[in-house]
Parts: C-alpha cells; sequence; structure tokens
C-alpha cells in the first residue's frame, strides 16, 4: 500500500493557557495565600487611626506578557488577630468594608506621605491591593490599561475578594491610580483625573457639586438628597520677615571683633545660625456638613479661615540646619588632620617673637609680672617704640582679654578667677568617667578659646598663635617659680585627665619642687628627732674590755639601753617615731625616715615605660636591668630608712615598708614584740629586696641624688609641647572640647523635648569610652559631634517654635501641643482661630501679608502715602492648597437599583488639580 506523505498543518490548541489567564490566575493565587477573600467587617475607625496606627505591606512579584509587576497588600493594623476572629460575620445585605470606611468621616484629610498610602487619603480605606510596574514602566496605553482593569476584576470575582484593587498607570510621579472593588452585589469603579491646570468650573465648591451630581445621576435620572460636603484650606507661611518671629542665634562680641568679655569666651555658642523652621502649614476644616449650609462660589465664599470650626498646623523643618555649636566642634576635629608647624603658620611672626623678647609677641612677659597694675600698662610695656612690630593673627586688643581669661592672676581685680584649684573631684561631678578635665579649668578655658580663635579669629594661624602666646606664659611662670593657675596640685591624674593637663600638672609639680629646693639651700638643717629617753644628746660610750662585771647582768643590760650610737654612725633624717614598732637586734624605736617623694610621672611616661619594659626581653641580663631600673626607689627609701635607724635589718625594713611580707608567730620576743618572719619571696636567695638592702648606704634623703630632676623633667614638658604640630595640638584639645560641648548642650532645658537628658548621657557614654586611650580616634570624636549637632538642632527647632507660637506662654496644654509639632505630625491648635496660639498664627500671617504688599509697592511705586491697609491687605494669603470630599448615597444605574455610596475626593493647588472618585453601581437589580 502506497503511503501517503499528509502535508503539514499548523492547529491552534484552544486548551493551552494565554497569557492573560495565567496572570490571572497568578493573581488568584496571591489573594488566596494572603487569605484576603473574606466578608467580616470592622469597627469603624477613630479620629486620626489612619495616620497614627501602622501600615503592614506584603509584596508578591508576578510577570504578564514582558512586563514585571509587583502586587503589594498595603493594611491598616486596627487590632489584633485574635480579635479579627472574633468579629462575627455581616448579613449579606450589610456594606463591605470599603464602603463603609468610604462614608465614615473621622479621618478625612489624613495626610500620609509613605508611597501608594495616598489611595487611604483619596478614599478614605484602611485596606487595598495594588498592582505596581517593578521597572517604573510608564503604562500608558488605552488598551494595555483596560486588559489590566478587566484582569484585576476577574481575579476579584473569582477569589470573592472584596479588598479593592488598584493599577498604578501613567507616569509614576501622578500617582494616578485606576480601581475597582468586587462584592455583595456591589461594583465600586475607582476613577480619578489629574490636570496641571484647574479647570474654570472646578476652582469652587458650587461647580464641584455640580459635577459630582452629573456623574451620579448620570443615565439614572433620580433626585439625590443633599451631598455631604468636608472642606479643608491650607495655608502656607515660609518667610518670616518679621523679626518678632524669629529667633537670633546668640551674638558674641568677639564673632563681630569688639571687645571681648568674660561671659562670652567662657562659654561655647549654641543655636542655629539661620532660622529651622522652614514652612509651617496652617489647616482650616469645616467637617461634614449638608451642601445647602454652605456657599462657594466665584462670587462669594462663607469659607472664611478664622470662621473655620477646626485649625490644625504641621511644621517642616530645614533639614540638617547649620548649628553654632556643631559647625564649632566639626571644624575643630578638621584641624586635627593639619600637620603644619606652627613656625609654617606664623611664619614672619614668628621669627619676629624669636628674635625680640620685647615684642607683641611676648606680651605675657609683661602681663605675668608679679602684678599687672593697669591694661595700658601692659599695652605700654609690650608695644617698643624703636621698631614696628610683627603683628600676629590675632590683634592685640583681642590677645590680651584671652590671656587674661587663661591666667586670671595676672590681674589685681580678677574678673573671671578660678573657683576650685583642687582638681578634677570625679566624686561630685556629673561627668564621672569622661578622661578630660574639671569644667572652667585652664584647659577647659584653653579648648573654648581655641575653639574661638579657630572658627572666628583666622582658622589654623589664630590657633597657633594663642599657642605659642599660651606656651610663652607658662615658660615664663617656669622660670620664675609661678604656679600655673587653674590645675591644681599634686601628681599627674593619669587616670581621670586628658594628657594635656598631666603636663601641666608634672610642670606645677616641677615648680614646687624648685621652689622647695631654692628654699632649702638658703635654709639650716633641722635637728634630728631623737629617742626622748635618753638623757643627754650628745652622751656616747665607747666598747671596752673590761671584763670586771661579767657576771653582772643588770649592769650590762642598763648599759646597753644607756648607749647610744657611735660616733659614725649617729642617726640623721628621722621624721617621727613609729608608735609600736622597735628594731629587732636592739629593742631601740623605730623610726620613720624622711624620704624622697615618689616620682611623678604622666600617661605617656608610663607607657614609654612600659614598652621600654617589653623591649628589654626575659633573658637574666634583662631581668637584672629591669629589677635595677624598678628598685631605683626601693633603694632611696632603704637608705633613709638605715640612716634613720642605725642597727637596723632588712626585717625591720619590711615590717614598716611591705607588712604583708611579715608573716607574725606565737609568742613575744625581748623587747616585747610579737615574734615573726619574712615572706617566702622574701626569703628567695639573691631577691631584689635582699640585694637592694644589702648595696644600700645609710645616706638620709636631702643627701641622696635626686629621683626626680624637677629642670629636666620641666623642660621635657615644655619641650613636648613646643614641638607638637598643629593637628597634634588640636588633638590634645579636642577631649575637652567635646566635654564642654555636650556641657552646653546638657545646659539646655526645653520642655518640648523631654528625653533630652536620656540623649545626653547616651552620648555621654560614647565619650567615656572614646576619652580613655591616649592615642585619639577622631572617627569616633566625629560620630559624637554629630550626635550633638543633631540634637542641637532638635533643640533650635523646639526653641524657635516655642519663641513663634507660644512666646511668653508656658503651660502643659501647650507643651503637648509643642512635642507632637515637633514630632512632624498634624496637631490641632488648642481653641482654634480663637485660642493664644491661633491669634498668634493670624498675627505671623498678617505680618507677612503686610510684607509681601510692601515689596509689591515698592516695586510698582505706588503713592508713598499708601499703607498696608489703604492697599487692602488681608489676614490670610490665598490658600495654597483646597481640598473637598463628597459624600452621597444614591441609586445606581437605574432608579430601581439599591443605593449604594458615592464619593469624589478633589484637591486644587496653583499648578495641580486631582480628582478621585469612588462610584458604586448594584450589580443585581440593574
Amino acid at each position: 500500500m502506497n503511503n501517503i506523505e499528509i502535508e503539514d498543518t499548523y492547529h491552534h490548541d484552544f486548551t493551552t493557557a494565554s497569557e492573560l489567564e495565567v496572570f490571572v490566575a497568578r493573581l488568584e493565587e496571591i489573594i488566596r495565600e494572603w487569605k484576603l477573600p473574606r466578608s467580616k467587617v470592622l469597627p469603624a475607625l477613630k479620629k486620626g487611626d489612619l495616620v497614627n496606627l501602622p501600615w503592614e505591606e506584603s509584596t508578591e512579584k508576578l510577570q504578564f506578557a514582558d512586563v514585571e509587576f509587583m502586587l503589594k497588600h498595603f493594611n491598616l493594623k486596627v487590632v489584633n488577630e485574635e480579635e479579627i476572629e472574633s468579629v462575627t460575620e455581616e448579613s449579606e445585605e450589610s456594606r463591605s468594608q470599603c464602603l463603609q470606611d468610604a462614608l465614615d468621616s473621622s479621618n478625612d484629610f489624613a495626610r500620609l506621605d509613605r508611597d501608594h498610602l495616598d489611595l487611604a487619603t483619596y478614599y478614605g480605606i484602611r485596606e487595598f491591593l495594588i498592582l505596581v510596574p517593578t521597572k517604573q514602566v510608564a503604562i500608558t496605553d488605552e488598551t494595555r490599561i483596560k486588559i489590566l482593569l478587566s484582569s484585576i476584576t476577574i481575579a476579584a470575582n473569582n477569589s470573592n475578594c472584596e479588598v479593592p484593587i488598584f493599577v498604578q498607570v501613567h507616569e509614576q510621579w501622578q500617582s494616578f491610580y485606576l480601581g475597582v472593588s468586587e462584592g455583595r452585589g456591589v461594583c465600586s469603579h475607582f476613577d480619578m483625573v489629574h490636570l496641571r491646570r484647574v479647570p474654570p468650573h472646578c476652582k469652587y465648591l458650587n461647580g464641584l457639586l455640580t459635577l459630582f451630581k452629573q456623574k451620579i445621576t448620570e443615565g439614572c435620572g433620580v433626585r439625590l438628597d443633599p451631598t455631604l460636603v468636608a472642606i479643608r484650606f491650607s495655608y502656607l507661611l515660609k518667610d518670616w520677615t518679621n523679626s518678632t518671629w524669629t529667633q537670633d542665634p546668640p551674638d558674641f562680641d568677639f564673632m563681630q571683633g569688639k571687645t571681648l568679655g568674660v561671659a562670652e569666651l567662657g562659654k561655647l555658642p549654641f543655636g542655629a545660625s539661620f532660622d529651622p523652621v522652614g514652612e509651617l502649614h496652617l489647616f482650616t476644616t469645616w467637617p461634614e456638613m449638608p451642601e445647602n449650609v454652605v456657599v462657594d462660589s466665584e462670587s462669594y465664599t462663607d469659607l472664611e479661615p478664622q470662621q473655620a470650626p477646626e485649625w490644625s498646623v504641621q511644621v517642616k523643618m530645614i533639614p540638617s540646619p547649620a548649628c553654632l555649636l556643631g559647625e564649632y566642634l566639626i571644624d575643630f576635629i578638621h584641624l586635627c588632620s593639619n600637620q603644619k608647624m606652627l613656625s609654617e603658620l606664623l611664619g614672619d611672626f614668628a621669627n619676629y617673637a624669636e628674635g625680640d623678647g620685647q615684642n607683641l609677641s611676648s606680651a605675657f612677659n609683661a602681663l605675668t609680672e608679679s602684678r599687672v597694675p593697669t591694661l595700658s600698662t601692659v599695652v605700654g610695656k609690650a608695644t617698643p617704640k624703636k621698631s614696628k612690630p610683627v603683628e600676629g593673627p590675632i590683634s592685640e586688643d583681642i590677645l590680651l582679654p584671652i590671656l587674661y581669661f587663661l591666667f586670671p592672676d595676672a590681674e589685681d581685680d580678677p574678673r573671671a578667677p578660678y573657683t576650685d584649684v583642687n582638681g578634677y573631684n570625679v566624686d561630685d561631678d556629673q561627668w564621672k568617667g569622661v578622661k578630660t578635665v574639671a569644667v572652667d579649668s585652664l584647659v577647659w578655658r584653653l579648648a573654648i578659646v581655641a575653639a574661638h580663635c579657630a572658627h572666628n579669629l583666622g582658622g589654623a594661624p589664630a590657633l597657633a598663635h594663642l599657642w605659642h602666646e599660651f606656651i610663652q606664659e607658662i615658660r615664663f611662670r617656669w622660670e620664675r617659680n609661678i604656679l600655673i593657675p587653674g590645675i591644681g596640685s599634686g601628681f599627674p591624674d593619669c587616670v581621670r585627665t586628658c594628657l594635656l593637663h598631666q603636663k601641666l600638672q608634672m610642670l606645677n609639680c616641677c615648680i614646687e619642687r624648685k621652689k622647695v629646693n631654692e628654699e632649702s639651700i638658703y635654709k639650716p638643717q633641722s635637728m634630728d628627732i631623737d629617742d626622748p629617753d635618753s638623757e643627754s644628746e650628745d652622751e656616747f660610750f665607747e666598747c671596752t674590755n673590761d671584763t670586771g662585771s661579767d657576771n653582772d647582768d643588770e649592769s650590762v643590760a642598763k648599759a646597753q639601753r644607756k648607749v647610744k650610737h657611735s660616733l659614725w654612725n649617729k642617726p640623721t633624717g628621722r621624721l617621727a617615731k613609729h608608735p609600736s614598732l622597735k628594731l629587732i637586734k636592739t629593742g631601740a624605736s623605730l623610726y620613720l625616715p624622711i624620704t624622697q617623694d615618689p616620682v611623678p610621672k604622666t600617661e605617656d611616661q608610663l607607657e614609654e615605660d612600659a614598652e621600654v619594659m617589653m623591649q628589654l626581653g626575659t633573658d637574666e641580663h634583662a631581668s637584672e636591668m629591669r629589677a635595677r631600673m624598678m628598685s631605683a626607689s626601693l633603694l632611696s627609701d632603704m637608705e633613709s630608712f638605715k640612716a634613720a635607724n642605725p642597727g637596723a635589718v632588712l626585717e625591720d625594713f619590711i615590717r614598716w615598708y611591705s607588712p604583708r611580707d611579715w608573716i607574725e608567730e606565737e609568742g613575744l620576743d625581748e623587747w616585747g614584740q610579737i615574734n615573726g618572719h619574712l615572706s617566702p619571696r622574701m626569703m628567695i636567695p639573691n631577691n631584689p629586696w635582699s640585694n637592694a638592702w644589702a648595696s644600700a648606704q645609710p645616706v638620709p634623703a636631702h643627701r641622696q641624688k635626686r629621683l626626680f630632676d624637677d629642670t629636666r623633667e620641666a623642660e621635657k614638658a615644655m619641650h613636648y609641647m613646643t614641638s607638637q604640630r598643629l593637628g597634634q595640638i588640636a588633638q590634645l584639645l579636642l577631649p575637652v572640647l567635646i566635654h564642654a560641648g555636650l556641657s552646653t548642650l546638657n545646659s539646655q532645658k526645653q520642655e518640648a523635648l523631654p528625653n533630652l537628658s536620656d540623649v545626653v548621657q547616651s552620648i555621654l557614654g560614647k565619650l567615656q569610652y572614646v576619652t580613655k586611650p591616649i592615642h585619639q580616634k577622631l572617627k569616633s570624636y566625629e560620630e559624637i559631634a554629630s550626635d550633638i549637632e543633631g540634637i542641637e538642632a532638635l533643640v533650635a527647632q523646639a526653641n524657635s517654635l516655642q519663641h513663634k507660637l507660644g512666646g511668653q506662654h508656658h503651660s502643659k496644654e501647650f507643651t503637648a501641643f509643642l512635642i507632637q509639632l515637633m514630632r512632624g505630625k498634624e496637631v490641632s491648635v488648642p481653641d482654634g482661630p480663637r485660642g493664644y496660639v491661633g491669634s498668634r498664627i493670624t498675627s505671623m500671617f498678617y505680618e507677612a501679608q503686610k510684607a509681601a504688599h510692601m515689596m509689591t509697592s515698592v516695586n510698582s511705586n505706588p503713592d508713598p502715602i499708601d499703607t498696608p491697609k489703604d492697599l487692602g491687605v488681608g489676614k490670610f494669603p490665598t490658600p495654597s492648597c483646597k481640598e473637598f470630599i463628597l459624600r452621597a448615597i444614591a441609586p445606581r444605574p437605574s432608579p430601581t437599583s439599591t443605593p449604594h455610596p458615592q464619593r469624589l475626593y478633589a484637591s486644587l493647588k496653583r499648578d495641580h488639580f486631582r480628582l478621585a472618585g469612588l462610584f458604586s453601581e448594584d450589580t443585581i437589580f440593574l
């Protein structure tokens, strides 16, 4: 049989799902996964719920043809899931949740900034789905829009979903949405109109009412009941033309180059450099009312702002306003990276300062000569007549007040003396744990003045000049044995104070030691304290070989008590007798020796010593060297002890110097003392203690080589401060300046910021951690400065609002109003237009109107006799935005249909017009 070849023919398989069917099926699948098909209606919303309650968002991706979409579900979280389960199902005749919310006026004109939530503003709904192109594709083709609308309508019907579903079309910036809601025999269409210009017939309420009624009654010809109308007018104020409403920033004299005052020098500026409040929006609202009680047309309107039943305001702050304190701190941190030497910054002034000790750069030499009679005398001495001095970056009339502020003891009548010179009292200080200095000490003042110089008096060269003069004064005081004020006595506090303060403490120690040493040269040595039991200080006995009294034990004991010391072993350098201890071998009283004071060291010196110890290694020679370095003070104390207690042994020294190494035993020795022995570590052969004791000679402290060389240590401290680069100088002062900035922030009191003290404590915790290391981390300081600047901006904003809206008015109600306003919310004005805040807002708008008319008058050259009143200045400008919400319940599409809610939202702006309508139709009784 012949094979017949059948020609291939294309057959369309209609059983294969199309792209549209796949898309709709995926929509239905997502809706069911989110469990949206439900018929439960929740209780009505309370006023402000749309704004104050959280919104939940769910997202799923899906594809239609060559376009990827994102289906988003927005739902206002009103009640818990358990409460939702307890809500009873409504009958089939009741309206859906969407239509219930559309008729509810409690959340009219809610303002939501989140993407797509403007749908809640337009329609008052609490839950909806929205289909959005993922790649911001503009869907402008009419056919595509209809296909998408058909798809979501089919998906809503098939899945029995009553939640409104929207599609975003046209350009993204237009926020243009079309949608549908199906269920319970009702089909609701969500339509929108968006234009750049307002049509003439829609500029007033009368025209919008006509448009709304025509849309509802189109094709059905029914007579409507009066439409319910809600109205809101918005007024914008952003030009604070009158200084009455503007709070000026702090105006320091030194910012203008005028005479400096002590009060200004000792504090940092605070506040915004310009008004941080950008805009004030006033919303005048007429709540829902019948249309026949209000008239708004081109010829007449009842909608005057001062007649509105409700007033609310919202403010918009200037993002990241320039703040004075923040600028000070951040600019100073930037100086920490400057690696220039002082000589490079000062130039000719530095050479002149080194060459002539009588010129202005050495003004401190005249300034601190014991006492300065008058300021004119200082200036006269500081300005030589023989040659013209080279001016430094800081002029003389500004420099001298700064120096008097830092060193007030140079004046006969100090204007700003240091109140506490006892150092850093950490127990009483609220800044416990911050490693800087005491408030209002010398370094504290120096850091603040350095910030002033760097910010206002010339930047880096001004700071270099200030440091140069500061070092000149410190050297002057060292050379003339004048203590540095504002530092306090005592050893360098390496635990609680910054390195610069430690260096100045070291210099004060050196000055004190130097004064003591110089006084001891001219003062005769005082007599040493001896045993009061002795009969005569000059009575000595030599030992003899006479054996005539060998058997007379009592005579021998008496002779031993009578014999004091031999001529070559006379005690010296005694401070006081020990109250209980006696020498083990002789039974003589143990005397406390006069010892050399411990060697003071700053933090960087301790770090250097530790590095040297680590570099020595671990061999025997290194251990010996380490022991010798560590035992210098121990050897000095042993020699002093031997000089004060002839005949003493190591055990005597240990009992006084290290009581823990003396282990007591039972019983008493022949002198009535408790027996004992050395600890095991002291019994180790050739241990450092026994070796030091063996090599120690009886030498009193005043004859020993000094452990602490005050001259050398002072010069080392001076060299350290003199050799610093500008960035290193800024780093020395930075911890103190940040501390001062935080202290300035802490001193601010603003009731509208109740958590201000908690925020300050949080920043304080960071500062405590950052100031501990000797090597500063600039990044951490930048973060702290940024935190301080952020809080400063909030305080400045609160102060500005307080000044504008409250003036001198303070009450709990106003404070609560201000707190809500600071959070960026729309807040109801207490007592509306008739209250205190309302009257101030009215005055602000009136002043702005007058200023605007004055400017217009100047530009148009009007008659000079015209006044703002003659020009017809109103208290309020033209509204920046008009909003209307129209509601009605009407049968559609025919008079026999069941009446259902109809709603129209209208927004009218100068360059913007939007209509968002919800129009419901009966799908059963057509």
